[in-house]
């Protein structure tokens, strides 16, 4: 009886061993629940950082975009004022008509090369050849800044050659489309309108008279 006794003792104490052994799994099991949900709260937060950097990045680019645009410009017809200053004269050689460019915007611009040149009389137009050589300098005008167009021509003489009553002239400066107006001042040239080699032509702008 007390070998039985025993044994049946030995059976409880085995069966509340492993009792506990299952209670202290479920108890474990928890804290790796837990465990694992740390990285997914790293991983919520990482997000946010990248559209801010990408923000600052587009930003700057903005910026170095609008300063590409500083500096000097070329001057336009709506930057310019035209006038003759020189008028033609009449002599048995060639003269010089001269034309003043002011700046009279409120920005430094410049120009380089030969004007488009018309000289017009009733419906008639001559459009003026380029002197050859020529040197053609980048001319900087300031506002108030002034540059200068020389027309070489050759004059009318009355001698039996044909006049080109100019009533305007009419000036495209260099990398531009729009046009200045200006009255031609003095003696009329000789018609040459048809020549493969006129007397009369244009020089291109210049910073001094």
């Amino acid at each position: 009886m007390r070998n039985r006794h025993l044994a049946a003792t030995a059976a409880l104490v085995a069966a509340l061993g492993l009792t506990l052994t299952a209670c202290d799994d479920d108890t474990a099991a928890p804290a790796a629940t837990t465990a694992a949900a740390a990285p997914a709260a790293s991983g919520t937060g990482a997000p946010p950082a990248a559209p801010s950097t990408s923000a600052t990045g587009s930003s700057t680019g903005g910026n170095s975009g609008s300063g590409s645009n500083s500096g000097s410009r070329k001057c336009t017809a709506a930057d310019l004022k035209a006038a003759v200053t020189h008028g033609a004269q009449s002599t048995d050689a060639q003269g010089v008509e001269e034309i003043e460019l002011t700046n009279r915007g409120s920005a430094t611009c410049t120009m380089k090369g030969y004007p488009g040149l018309d000289l017009v009389s009733g419906t008639q137009t001559w459009n003026l050849p380029r002197y050859q050589p020529a040197q053609a300098d980048t001319v900087t005008l300031k506002p108030g800044g002034k540059a200068y167009v020389a027309i070489d021509y050759l004059p009318y003489m009355n001698d039996g050659t044909d006049e080109f009553k100019v009533s305007k002239i009419v000036l495209t400066p260099p990398d531009d489309t729009t046009q200045l107006t200006v009255s031609w001042v003095g003696a009329n040239p000789m018609d040459q309108s048809g020549a493969t080699h006129p007397g009369t032509y244009v020089r291109p702008v210049s910073a001094s008279h």
